[in-house]
């Protein structure tokens, strides 16, 4: 340390200047990034309570939650439910029956014990806004076996009248 000090005295005061302003910037950079990972770290442990949290009730509550399932189970009538292909199928009719065209994308199924729930991507382009109410009309109807997820309607650009519609659409299934 000692070296260091006659290093440094030992400079001309321009140079010591030039070595002080690095020496501020290194440590500027360094706390800067060190400041950073704190606040990421403490943001990340603010989430992991916050969800530990959340799953702490989900434990509390897991013996009413089973048994609202079982209940809900009991009153569906299997014969209703929805596989994936029943769904898009069923899509494509309501579409077809509300006059709108429809593109369905994406599927996806999540399985419980008791329940599968199919998950359906289905884009309305240009549709009008009677066409758009009589599908949502004709998809409602079918609660609670198909139920909307995600609803995003946007104007059509190009004609001002027009809907682009992107809908996520979920059936429910009961596990056999």
């Amino acid at each position: 340390m000692k070296a260091l000090r006659i290093f440094f005295l030992a400079r001309l005061p321009r140079e010591k200047g030039l070595m002080l302003a690095f020496a501020l910037l290194a440590l500027l950079t360094v706390g800067s990034h060190v400041l950073g990972r704190s606040r990421a770290l403490w943001t990340d442990w603010r989430s992991a309570r916050a969800d530990a949290a959340t799953q702490q009730v989900w434990l509390e509550h897991a013996d009413t939650i089973s048994a609202r399932s079982v209940a809900a189970a009991h009153r569906l009538e299997p014969a209703k439910t929805l596989n994936v292909t029943r769904l898009v199928g069923e899509l494509s009719t309501l579409a077809v029956q509300s006059g709108v065209t429809a593109d369905i994308g994406s599927q996806r199924t999540e399985r419980t014990d008791q329940f599968a729930f199919h998950t359906v991507q289905v884009n309305l382009r240009r549709v009008d806004l009677a066409g758009l109410l009589r599908f949502y009309s004709a998809l409602a109807a079918r609660t609670p076996y198909i139920a909307l997820e995600q609803f995003t309607v946007a104007t059509e650009r190009a004609s001002p009248g027009q809907l682009n519609v992107s809908l996520r659409v979920v059936s429910v299934e009961l596990a056999r």
